[in-house]
């Protein structure tokens, strides 16, 4: 599919989710062309978090901002960038942001109260008790490598726990592939809703940029096909 149509079935299905009771927040995402470049972004951008996991402060101000492309019932957070080259993905950065507050607090919102004043309220109340230690994942299709060769930095990785840890993926993903890890393993139960979607937000051809020796390091290996 084309940029253009991927991204209409993107917001189709975030605005869906949101009307499901999937998603309690969204954000239209837009196209932006850049000469031979086709970027897909929402409407605020996230900016820069800390990779190995996120601060109560950083997780409120994504709210305040609206920086996501959108927040699942229980505050987790997701977010999709990528850029295309034709058809086909030149670069992307999704992140999937657990929220880092214990369910209680996010489950027991009035809905007069937005999510962000609520878990504001909840840390003034309870302090770090109101506060959980989780992660972020981010997966990242990166052309321009830094030049420091003594760091990995696959052009394609995935990165959790810490900011150190890039795991070689075998390629740039397609934003339904990102999805299906999404709903696979944290939202089994709405993963029928998001089959309806996920063939139309595949693209282009499977590209491989894992090297061969990151191929014998820890990587990641998936298929497009079928899914």
């Amino acid at each position: 599919m084309k940029p253009t149509q991927i991204c209409e079935v993107l917001n189709r299905f975030l605005l869906d989710g949101f009307a499901s009771d999937i998603f309690q927040a969204y954000q239209t995402h837009k196209i932006d062309v850049h000469g031979d470049r086709i970027k897909l972004v929402p409407v605020e951008d996230l900016g820069m978090i800390s990779s190995g996991g996120i601060s109560v402060g950083e997780y409120i101000d994504i709210l305040d901002r609206g920086a996501y492309s959108a927040v699942f019932m229980d505050g987790s957070i997701i977010y999709i960038q990528a850029t295309f080259n034709g058809h086909s993905i030149d670069s992307h950065r999704y992140f999937f942001i657990p929220c880092p507050f214990y369910e209680k607090a996010t489950m027991s919102k009035p809905s007069h109260f937005t999510l962000a004043d609520w878990l504001r309220d909840s840390v003034e109340l309870e302090g770090v008790e109101a506060f959980r230690s989780v992660g972020t994942y981010r997966f990242d299709c990166v052309r321009e490598l830094p030049k420091d060769t003594s760091v990995p930095h696959p052009i394609s990785h995935m990165t959790f726990g810490s900011a150190d840890c890039r795991i070689p993926v075998k390629g740039p993903l397609s934003i339904s592939y990102f999805m299906h890890f999404i709903f696979d393993n944290f939202f089994r139960p709405q993963r029928p809703f998001w089959l309806g979607y996920s063939s139309y937000l595949n693209s282009g051809d499977t590209e491989i940029t894992i090297t061969n020796l990151e191929i014998q390091q820890h990587h990641l290996n998936w298929e497009e096909e079928g899914v």
